[in-house]
């Protein structure tokens, strides 16, 4: 066989593998929705705005897991091509998308702890930042004057008790 006398009926792998790169693919854009989903309950949980910020981040988000998703099923065609599978051995593999699948895989387990994650860790990871860089642009003078007011609020916190 060669490629300009290639035989369709031979070719069934090919729709095999197509139609499961496609589940993988509808498997993970379900799994973004309910990370999305996940991400606007916790925000309003914790009162912040809904911007589009969010929405642009899970956008570039599915571009890139689509895209892997996409690159992988090249890289499965072209093992399937090679008879790769049929070399090893391994002919029970014609058919099945390898590399989609463990990608697939990888970008649903991504998901899974974005939505188990904790609101808010989230929050204190980014008032953690902002408090470094609020003191990064203190000069040392108003970091001793913050120093001893935080002190003093301390102080008297544990008087109070």
């Amino acid at each position: 066989m060669t490629l300009t006398n290639i035989n369709i009926e031979e070719m069934t792998w090919l729709t095999e593998l197509s139609l499961i790169t496609a589940v993988i693919a509808l498997i993970v854009i379900v799994a973004m929705a309910i990370d999305l989903a996940s991400g606007l309950y916790k925000a309003s949980l914790r009162g912040e705005k809904k911007t589009s910020y969010g929405l642009q981040r899970t956008t570039l988000k599915c571009i890139t897991y689509l895209g892997s998703i996409l690159i992988c099923y090249g890289i499965d065609v072209l093992v399937h091509l090679g008879k790769l599978w049929e070399a090893i051995g391994w002919q029970w593999m014609v058919g099945v998308p390898v590399f989609a699948l463990i990608i697939g895989i990888f970008n649903c387990v991504v998901e899974l702890f974005s939505v188990r994650e904790k609101a808010d860790s989230k929050a204190d990871r980014k008032a953690y930042k902002s408090i470094i860089t609020l003191i990064k642009d203190l000069r040392q003078s108003e970091v001793t004057e913050l120093v001893k007011a935080l002190q003093e609020i301390s102080n008297k916190g544990k008087r109070e008790e």
